[in-house]
């Protein structure tokens, strides 16, 4: 058979076999040829310069699990950056991009995307095995910003902090306005 050519794409069909690899590869072509990439909706800062807006990109938290671990808990968090800064009404929501991770002596011991307005995070003992404070960062996407949660709590295995309809709402500062 002749071999068929769609742009840079060459294929050499043969019976029932080729016929279906052709369309496979015909039908990816065109869904991924017809998507476009989205880019991240950030808030102009022109548009509203009282925002608390940054230039940060998303932070890489990660939670090393290489270590044996026999303990875990729970929280529920619910972001509400209106109770802090009210001036971001009608410009800031929870966005699909946005992170949550939970620290505790300041190694990250949970990370989370979130479900809704709500994050629901799997918290890990710090692998230096203390049991300080675990505290709150949230990242807004479309804010560009890190902002941190003004409560703690003890790391104490098997507990949950929050739930689906009394989650913990924690203050979120930057950290300029947290200091």
């Amino acid at each position: 058979m002749k071999p068929i050519t769609s742009n840079q794409i060459s294929f050499r069909t043969s019976g029932r076999s080729g016929m279906v690899l052709l369309a496979l590869a015909m039908l990816t072509f065109v869904i991924f040829a017809g998507c476009k990439k989205e880019s991240l909706s950030t808030i102009d800062e022109t548009d509203s310069p009282q925002l608390p807006l940054g230039n940060m990109d998303a932070p890489s938290w990660c939670v090393d699990t290489n270590y044996d671990y026999n303990v875990s808990m729970t929280a529920v968090v619910k972001v509400d950056l209106t109770q802090t800064y009210p001036q971001t009404a009608g410009h800031w929501q929870v966005d699909p991009a946005d992170r949550m991770a939970a620290f505790c002596e300041g190694e990250c011991v949970g990370v989370a995307m979130p479900t809704g307005d709500l994050f629901f995070l799997f918290v890990i003992p710090p692998q230096s095995g203390g049991d300080g404070p675990v505290s709150l960062r949230y990242y807004s996407a479309k804010m560009r910003n890190v902002f941190y949660g003004d409560l703690s709590f003890p790391f104490l295995g098997g507990d949950r902090q929050g739930s689906i309809s009394d989650p913990l709402q924690p203050l979120f500062r930057t950290l300029s306005d947290s200091q």
